[in-house]
């Protein structure tokens, strides 16, 4: 598809914001936004032994396609079947607005996963920039969650556990795509 892209460039004719163009028509060897930042910050953590590593690069496809299901049928839920939404949303989130930029931000998580897929089986280094961006996204979920009901501290420590489990395991695996 990014190829088709490529040739029409739609982005003459529409325009589109920085992010998206970013992600649509940039797989070159040009660090992502705010990558190297963090990794430097995993830099410092302990080296997974490489057979472990290669166990995760070998699972990292199943896993966005169950991310997928899942955050699908989440939105399939919310929005086919959403006649509560209204009232789930005020009560988890204190608001609607922040109830529907969740919603948006697990949409657009979702059709990340379903791009990385194909990219991860093929070991390619788009996959790994696909996974980065859903990393990033729950990043921001998780500061939008701190703004929502419910207890803050706990919410901290689920940000904190999210960007250190999930970034080191993340940068652990780079180097496994080309």
């Amino acid at each position: 598809m990014t190829l088709w892209l490529k040739r029409i460039r739609l982005d003459k004719f529409f325009p589109i914001p920085k992010i998206y163009h970013l992600i649509l028509f940039n797989h070159m060897a040009q660090s992502l936004p705010l990558e190297n930042e963090i990794a430097g910050v995993f830099a410092k953590f302990p080296q997974l032994p490489d057979n472990v590593k290669e166990i995760l690069v070998k699972i990292s496809p199943f896993l966005c396609i169950v991310g997928l299901i899942f955050g699908g049928l989440g939105l399939l839920a919310v929005l086919g079947i959403g006649a509560g939404a209204t009232a789930i949303g005020l009560a988890a989130f204190g608001s609607m607005g922040l109830y529907w930029v969740s919603m948006a931000i697990l949409a657009a998580m979702v059709v990340l996963e379903g791009l990385a897929i194909s990219p991860l089986m093929k070991r390619q280094k788009k996959g790994w920039d696909y996974m980065y961006y859903i990393f990033l996204l729950s990043l921001v979920s998780g500061v939008v969650n701190l703004a929502g009901i419910g207890s803050l501290f706990s919410n901290l420590i689920s940000l904190a556990f999210s960007f250190l489990l999930g970034g080191w395991l993340l940068f652990q695996i780079r180097e496994k795509y080309a």
